[in-house]
């Protein structure tokens, strides 16, 4: 297949989509050639999108004026081969099924501390882990229903940058991402061979009726910690695509250590499965937070005692700390026997001296965050950071070393997006595809693909401003 060759259009630093001379890589001939022949199209599938978006009200962050703002959308599709998805797709099932394998250990034998596989301290120190549930075995012992493993492309190759166990958040803009794409440009799936995404709501309540205490009829409740969470959006469709009911909190009763949902006409229902978008920290006041409000008294009994299901397990969060990341291909090499078939990003435990010496000497070199934040936020560019800043900054490390993580500076791989004046610029770009455990591991074909808001931003986070595409993984 001849590749479309137009230095002028499609720009060289976007080296996701095209070589250093600015022809387009294999996955994206027919995508950008559409592009190239048509550019004046791009506005207007762009503004369809908007559209489509605000029609629905597809938002995400937290209300202002009682309105959360439009999810930002970028209309040039993030392409992936089929080979190249299917490694991809069979290294993050070997990290998934690690990680759940992990935290299974954690709250089990703990085989993995006592061998030195993890540090103990680590994982005895962390805000993720929960003693009071030490011995529980959740609805057939699986941990990590829902994974979303971050990934970036580093000179050509995948390699992962996070692992998020606790409430992996995002698969919502996917979905809504391909189904504005769909709409407003259906002649571009005319010439492409996109494998479909629709499935993973079914997939996903199938995994929930699965491990209900009564299969047969699962009453499931998606839990939410309210219309001003950001990702809020995100928790309605999930809920209205699984018939399941939306509550918070309040909405729930547990009697007898069993859990009752109150309905619209003020009777309760029993509840089967709880998919929980609340960190398991805020779950049960009676057990963790004294003064959680988004959680209900005696939840984690009722757990405990197999009366209801809650996804994802009430615990992984030991699985979701920052200090731990660099342990996983460990994890894959003890628990599967396997090599790990996914890098991770350079990373340092700065926990132990030699290490934290190290990151010291190259601050220049590193990227350091919060082992406990989020959403992007604290996250700190050596070679951004002036003296007294830098000073400051390791000063903070010494003190709580355990608090931290430093990673080495990555390029992330830059993709083709559309300015708001119509011309054509390169974006970093980061994918969070999505791992459903069941009796086998299933990742929906590509996931969410986050853009930063600009050419010179680095951090891609949504909470950041940053924005999405849709992503294709092509059949062929």
């Amino acid at each position: 297949m001849a590749q479309t060759q137009s230095p002028a259009t499609l720009p060289p630093g976007a080296d996701e989509c095209v070589t250093a001379d600015g022809s387009a890589r294999r996955p994206y001939v027919e995508l950008l050639g559409a592009v190239v022949r048509a550019p004046a199209e791009l506005p207007r599938i762009r503004k369809g999108a908007q559209r489509w978006f605000a029609d629905r009200d597809v938002n995400f962050g937290v209300p202002a004026d009682g309105t959360a703002p439009i999810f930002p959308f970028d209309p040039i599709p993030r392409v992936i081969g089929a080979s190249e998805w299917r490694n991809l797709h069979r290294a993050l099932s070997q990290r998934a099924m690690a990680l759940d394998h992990f935290v299974a250990d954690c709250y089990g034998a703990q085989r993995a501390l006592r061998h030195g596989v993890v540090p103990g301290s680590l994982v005895y120190s962390s805000t993720g882990y929960l003693r009071d549930i030490v011995g529980v075995r959740p609805p057939r012992s699986t941990w990590c229903h829902v994974s979303g493993i971050d990934v970036v492309r580093v000179h050509g190759s995948f390699c992962v940058l996070e692992d998020n166990v606790r409430v992996p958040s995002g698969v919502a803009y996917a979905l809504e991402a391909r189904r504005a794409m769909e709409e407003v440009a259906p002649e571009w799936f005319a010439t492409n061979a996109v494998r479909r995404i629709d499935e993973y709501t079914k997939r996903l309540c199938r995994i929930l009726q699965r491990i209900a205490p009564r299969p047969w009829e699962a009453a499931i409740a998606v839990l939410t910690p309210g219309p001003y969470n950001a990702a809020y959006y995100e928790h309605k469709l999930l809920a209205e695509e699984m018939g399941a009911t939306l509550v918070e909190g309040n909405d729930l009763i547990v009697s007898e250590d069993e859990v009752y949902r109150r309905d619209a006409d003020g009777g309760i229902q029993r509840v089967d499965v709880i998919y929980s978008r609340v960190n398991s920290e805020w779950l049960d006041p009676l057990v963790f937070r004294s003064e959680s409000m988004v959680g209900a008294p005696g939840i984690i009994e009722a757990w405990r005692r197999g009366n209801v299901a809650i996804a994802n397990a009430p615990g992984t969060g030991v699985a979701d700390d920052k200090a731990i990341y660099p342990y996983v291909p460990a994890m894959i090499r003890y628990y599967l026997g396997e090599e790990p078939l996914i890098d991770n990003v350079a990373t340092f435990d700065l926990a132990d001296r030699v290490q934290r010496q190290h990151v010291i000497a190259h601050f220049a070199t590193m990227v350091l965050k919060p082992v406990d934040a989020s959403g992007g936020y604290d996250i700190h560019f050596g070679r951004l950071v002036g003296a007294a800043e830098r000073a400051q900054l390791i000063a903070r490390i010494e003190a709580a070393p355990r608090q931290w993580l430093a990673q080495e500076e990555v390029e992330l791989s830059r993709a083709i997006c559309l300015r708001s004046d119509g011309g054509l610029e390169p974006r970093a770009v980061d994918l969070r595809p999505f791992v459903l455990l069941d009796e086998r591991p299933w990742i929906t074909p590509g996931g969410l693909t986050r853009v930063a808001p600009d050419s010179h931003t680095l951090v891609v986070n949504s909470s950041q401003g940053g924005g999405s595409k849709d992503t294709w993984v092509l059949s062929r």
